[in-house]
């Protein structure tokens, strides 16, 4: 697995992931994306070691300037972590240890730093809460409104087995 900076050629293939995933996303178009760019510690492209996209990530670190309702929970709660803001794999790469690969490699490189992400609970997200429990993320929060509802989960630095 291999996660390279995203560039612009990238921007159609981002946005078409985050749209096919939207129902456990926050919407995505190119200004939105362009935006995240600008404070994010990386935007990547996830790719096979045959080279095949599979997906991408964007990360942020504390002290960015994020507008993010979950982002800044965080903030308030942890004085250094790397936050996970969201995360496709392509329905083609599912299942594959992908996704295992790429969490570890974001945990090592800020190793001594809570890796964080948040889970919708509505709509119900059951595959990732899953997916996070193996990888030993721990519920620490909750946020709500009317529309959605999301766990914010933690994992202890140094915890994410090799992928």
């Amino acid at each position: 697995m291999i996660l390279r900076p995203a560039t612009t050629a990238d921007t159609p293939r981002i946005l078409a992931w985050n749209l096919a995933d939207v129902h456990f996303l926050a919407p995505l178009d190119q200004a939105r994306l362009a935006y995240l760019t600008e404070r994010a510690a990386a935007v990547e492209i996830i790719e096979t070691t045959g080279r095949d996209q599979a997906g991408f990530v964007i990360t942020f670190v504390e002290g960015s300037d994020y507008d993010s309702e979950n982002y800044r929970w965080f903030s308030d709660h942890e004085p250094a972590f790397h936050y996970v803001d969201r995360i496709v794999i392509d329905p083609a790469a599912r299942g594959t240890g992908l996704a295992r690969a790429v969490y570890a490699g974001l945990a090592s490189r800020y190793p001594d730093r809570p890796l964080v992400a948040e889970v919708n609970t509505r709509p119900a997200n059951d595959a990732s809460l899953a997916f996070h429990a193996t990888l030993g993320f721990t519920e620490i929060g909750r946020l709500e409104d009317s529309a959605k509802g999301v766990v914010l989960l933690r994992l202890a630095p140094k915890s994410v087995p090799a992928g």
